[in-house]
């Protein structure tokens, strides 16, 4: 919740194409990732997912079960998916305050892994928003 679901209303507001790439099945997705945040994030979350050409797809369907930490394992699904249409097309934009208190698999692991394999970060400060 948060910045995925506004990432996502902006790209779909722009036509483009948007793969719902999920850590866990989706009733514990919920539980674990969207229920736990203040607001109307679940409301958000299901018109998202209203509004794919594609179903979402679930790291244990496409890749099987790990020992890895899920968060860990599914910033690396959605890199090394990225990063097959060419590392020279890969951004990561990031909505982060630049803690790194966020845990594994937070943003502070992503924007690592991104900037070991790429090096195109694009990070909004939001320390430095107006909202």
């Amino acid at each position: 919740s948060g910045g995925d679901l506004i990432f996502s209303f902006s790209f779909l507001k722009r036509g483009v194409k948007l793969q719902l790439l999920l850590p866990f099945p989706e009733p514990e997705f919920i539980e674990r990732s969207v229920a736990p945040a203040q607001g109307d994030w679940r409301k958000q979350f299901f018109e998202i997912k209203s509004k794919l050409t594609q179903p979402a797809l679930v790291m244990t369907d496409e890749l099987g079960k790990s020992n890895r930490n899920p968060y860990e394992q599914c910033n690396l699904w959605l890199l090394y998916t990225a990063l097959a249409y060419g590392p020279d097309k890969v951004r990561c934009i990031c909505l982060w305050d630049g803690a790194g208190g966020d845990g594994a698999g937070g943003t502070q692991h992503m924007v690592d892994e991104v900037k070991k394999r790429t090096g195109q970060v694009v990070w909004l400060d939001t320390r430095k928003l107006w909202w």
